[in-house]
C-alpha cells in the first residue's frame, strides 16, 4: 500500500544513545532511569526504530537522530507516498517518547516534485510571523477560505513530554465542507504528503544552552534528549471520484482504490467523459447536481469525440436531442463522411438532399469531369449549397459550366478547351456572345460635335436632358458657324482602325424640331453617311430617309463595300478600297440636316457600330497567308473537318469539335478512341471502360485502335 521515507533515522551509522526528556524533569517519577541505545542494524528489535514503524499500526516508533550529532538534525523531512491520488479530510500525527516538533510544515504534492502547504506549525505565534511570514490564527485552527493555508502555535507546546497528538483537519471547518467546491477539491487532493520538521521542541532552561553553544560542548545528556519520534501517522480521505461513484472497492490486482463510475464517466477518478460521451465538457458532479456527460451525434458512423470549446460557443455542434447545444466533435467518421457531427462527406463524395446523414453509406461518388472542374470534389451536403451551386455540383473551372463541369460557359466555346468567345457580353447587344457578328452598345455619346459636310467648323454638342445617350445642336448655334448641310462628326472612339467592323451595321437614331409645325418644309439633298479613310471619301449609295420635324428616324447601313461609293465618281467601291478605308477611318460624318430651316434643334442618339469576326478577310475555313492585309492566298484550314477556323499566324485550328484535340484536330479527346484525321463527326467514340456510363470509366484514354 502506502511507502513511506526519510532522510534521518536514528542509528543508520551505528549505535547511539539517546535519553528521554520526561526522565529529566523534575518531579516526574522515574521508571527507567537509564538511557537507551537506537542502533538501526541491531539484532534486537527493540533499538531499531525504522520509518516505516510509523504507518505500521503497532506501539512501535519512528525516531530521527538526536542533536548530539549536529544541529541540522533539527531538519527533518518524512515523506508518505499514497500510491495514488487521494482527496485528504485529516491528517494526525502522534509522537512516542518525545514532546511534539516545534516547527514544522505539512505538505502536499500530486507529482512528488512541486510541493505546496496545507498548514504551519509554529513553537510561538511570533514564529509564525519570522519563520513562514504568515499571520497566525491564534487558538484552536478555524479556516475562512476553502484553500487558506494557516499557522498555528496550538500543537506545538512542550505537554505532554510523550504521546502526544496533532490533528489537522482538512476539510471540516472550511465553507464548502457540506458540499465540497472545486476549490476544496484541489486543495484537499494529494498523493504525497510530505512532513518538513525544521526546529525540535525543547525545555526552556535548555533553550539559552542550546542557542549560545556548540554542540560539542554541551553536555551530551542534554543533546541526546532532543530528537523526533512518530508512533504513528494516520491519513484520512477517500477516493478522488469528482462525485461520479458510491463506491471505491479495492482492486485486487492493481492494488488501488478504484472508483465504480457513474453518468458515463471514466478513469480511476472518474474524472473525464467516457469516448463518445464529450458532447458537453466533463466536470465535477456535487450532492445538488450530477453533471452527466451526454452521448455525442456522430449519426452512427463514429464512437468517439472530443470536447471543442470554439465549437461550443459558435453552437456548431448538434447533439441527440436534435439542438445545436454543446461542443462534441467527431473523430474518425467513417463510410466517407466528416464534419463536427459526420454529418457532411469528405471530399469526391455528396449527400444528395433526400439522404439522412444517419442512413447507411448516405455519401455518393461525385461524378466531375476533371477536364472542366477544379478537383474531383462537388458540394458536399445542403449546408454548404449556395444559389448556384446544388448539391453534388462540382467546382468548375472559369470557361465551363454544367453539374459534371462537362460543358463550356456562356461566352465560352469549344469544349474541351472552352476558349472565350471573341464578343463580349457587357460590350455588345449580342444574345450569344459566340455568335458573330459582334454588335457593340453605345454607352458614351461624348466627343460628338456638329460640323459641315468638308468639315469646316465645329459646334460641340450638349447632352440632352429628356433623353439618355442622346445630344443636341440648336439652329442658332449652328448656323453662326456652319454652312449647311451640317453633319454629326463621330468622335475618337469611332474612328482609325475598326477592320472588325466589316460585316457589320451601323445604327443610328435622328431627329429635329422646328418653332411651329406649320412651316413648310423644304427638303434638301445630300449624303446620309461620309466615310473618310486612306485617302478615300466614301459616301452610302442608298436613297437615304427623309427626316421631317418632330419625329424620329433611325438609319441602319450594312458596313460592306456595296452600301457605299465613291463621293467623286459615284462609282462602286471594291472590297480593297472599303477595307483600305476601315483601315484607319478619318472621318465619320452622319447627316443632322434635312431641310432648310431658320430654327431647329437637332438631336442624335448612336445605337450601335457592329464588328464580325472574320473581318470580312476569308472565307469561313481558309486563313491569309503569304501577303498583305488585301494581297495574300486564302489558305484552307487543316482542321479535318472538325474545326471552321484556325489562326492566320500559325494555322492552328481554334475550336476543335467531334471530341477532337491537338493543334489541328488530328487526336481523339481523353476518354474517346479513332482515328480523327478521317473527317467525319464519328471519328472519335468514347471508350467503354467497362461500360458506355460516365461513372463506370476506369480511365481517361483508350489506346485501341479502330
Amino acid at each position: 500500500m502506502a511507502e513511506i521515507e526519510t532522510n534521518a533515522t536514528c542509528g543508520e551509522t551505528g549505535p547511539e544513545m539517546y535519553c528521554k526528556l520526561v526522565e529529566h524533569v523534575p518531579g516526574q517519577p522515574v521508571k527507567n532511569p537509564q538511557c537507551r541505545t537506537c542502533n538501526l542494524k541491531s539484532d534486537y528489535d527493540y533499538e531499531r526504530h525504522p520509518i516505516k514503524y510509523a504507518i505500521d499500526g503497532t506501539n512501535k516508533w519512528w525516531q530521527s537522530p538526536s542533536i548530539m550529532n549536529g544541529m541540522d538534525y533539527h531538519y527533518v523531512t518524512v515523506t508518505l507516498d499514497l500510491q495514488q491520488v487521494f482527496q485528504i479530510a485529516y491528517v494526525i500525527l502522534k509522537a512516542a517518547n518525545s514532546p511534539r516538533p516545534g516547527n514544522w510544515v505539512l505538505e502536499r504534492s500530486l507529482d512528488g516534485e512541486t510541493y505546496t502547504p496545507w498548514q504551519y506549525y509554529a513553537i510561538t505565534d511570533t514564529e509564525c510571523i519570522t519563520r513562514f511570514n504568515v499571520v497566525p490564527r491564534t487558538g484552536p485552527p478555524s479556516y475562512i477560505h476553502d484553500d487558506e493555508v494557516i499557522c498555528t502555535s496550538f500543537y506545538s507546546k512542550i505537554h505532554p513530554l510523550e504521546n502526544g497528538e496533532i490533528h489537522t483537519s482538512l476539510i471540516n471547518g472550511r465553507p464548502s465542507a457540506d458540499d465540497p467546491s472545486p476549490t476544496l477539491l484541489n486543495f484537499t487532493s494529494a498523493r504525497y504528503i510530505r512532513l518538513r520538521f525544521q526546529r525540535i521542541r525543547t525545555l526552556n532552561a535548555d533553550l539559552m544552552t542550546l542557542a549560545l553553544n556548540d554542540p560539542r560542548d554541551i553536555d551530551p545528556i542534554v543533546t541526546r534528549r532532543y530528537y523526533y519520534s512518530i508512533k504513528d501517522i494516520s491519513v484520512g480521505g477517500m477516493c478522488i471520484c469528482y462525485g461520479h461513484a458510491k463506491a471505491c472497492p479495492l482492486n485486487q490486482y492493481t492494488k488501488k482504490f478504484s472508483c465504480e463510475c457513474e453518468h458515463n464517466t471514466c478513469g480511476e477518478s472518474c474524472d473525464r467523459c467516457c469516448p463518445g460521451y464529450n458532447q458537453k465538457p466533463w466536470m465535477a458532479g456535487t450532492f445538488l447536481t450530477r453533471h452527466v456527460c451526454e452521448k455525442c451525434n456522430c449519426h452512427g458512423k463514429s464512437e468517439e469525440c472530443y470536447f471543442n470549446h470554439t465549437v461550443g460557443d459558435a453552437k456548431l455542434s448538434l447533439n441527440i436531442h436534435g439542438e445545436y447545444e454543446g461542443g462534441g466533435v467527431c473523430l474518425g467518421c467513417s463510410e466517407n463522411t466528416v464534419g463536427i457531427n459526420c454529418q457532411s462527406c469528405e471530399d469526391g463524395y455528396y449527400r444528395p438532399k433526400e439522404v439522412r446523414p444517419d442512413e447507411h453509406w448516405p455519401c455518393r461518388r461525385c461524378s466531375c469531369d476533371l477536364r472542366g472542374s477544379l478537383h474531383s470534389a462537388c458540394v458536399p451536403d445542403e449546408s454548404q449549397a449556395t444559389e448556384g451551386l446544388a448539391v453534388g455540383s462540382c467546382i468548375c473551372k472559369q470557361g465551363y459550366a454544367g453539374e459534371k463541369c462537362d460543358r463550356c460557359a456562356f461566352g465560352y466555346t469549344g469544349f474541351p478547351l472552352c476558349e472565350r468567345c471573341n464578343c463580349s457580353s457587357e460590350g455588345s447587344i449580342n444574345q450569344d456572345p459566340c455568335q458573330p457578328p459582334c454588335v457593340c452598345k453605345v454607352t458614351d455619346m461624348s466627343g460628338w460635335y456638329l460640323t459641315g459636310a468638308d468639315g469646316e467648323g465645329l459646334v460641340w454638342a450638349v447632352p440632352s436632358r429628356e433623353t439618355a445617350h442622346q445630344v443636341t445642336v440648336s439652329q442658332s448655334d449652328a448656323q453662326t458657324y456652319l454652312r449647311a448641310p451640317y453633319y454629326w462628326s463621330a468622335p475618337p472612339a469611332y474612328l482609325h482602325k475598326k477592320l472588325l467592323a466589316y460585316g457589320g451595321r451601323l445604327v443610328y437614331s435622328l431627329s429635329y424640331d422646328t418653332e411651329s409645325q406649320d412651316d413648310p418644309v423644304r427638303i434638301i439633298s445630300a449624303p446620309d453617311v461620309i466615310i473618310e479613310g486612306g485617302g478615300l471619301r466614301l459616301i452610302d449609295s442608298s436613297s437615304g430617309v427623309t427626316v421631317y420635324p418632330f419625329s424620329t428616324a433611325e438609319h441602319r447601313i450594312d458596313l460592306l463595300p456595296e452600301s457605299f461609293q465613291h463621293h467623286a465618281s459615284g462609282l462602286a467601291v471594291s472590297k480593297r478600297d472599303f477595307h483600305s478605308v476601315l483601315n484607319n477611318i478619318e472621318r465619320l460624318l452622319l447627316r443632322a440636316s434635312y431641310a432648310q430651316e431658320h430654327s431647329a434643334i437637332y438631336r442624335l442618339v448612336m445605337g450601335l457600330m457592329g464588328r464580325s469576326e472574320s473581318g470580312g478577310m476569308c472565307a469561313v475555313g481558309y486563313r491569309r497567308v503569304n501577303g498583305t492585309l488585301y494581297r495574300g492566298v486564302c489558305e484552307l484550314c487543316q482542321c479535318h473537318g472538325h474545326a471552321e477556323h484556325c489562326d492566320d499566324v500559325t494555322g492552328h485550328c481554334l475550336d476543335c469539335r467531334d471530341h477532337t484535340v491537338g493543334p489541328y484536330c488530328d487526336r481523339c479527346a481523353s476518354g474517346y478512341y479513332g482515328d480523327a484525321t478521317r473527317g467525319t463527326a464519328d471519328d472519335c467514340q468514347p471508350c467503354a471502360c467497362p461500360l458506355l456510363s460516365p461513372s463506370n470509366k476506369y480511365v481517361s484514354t483508350d489506346y485501341r485502335k479502330s
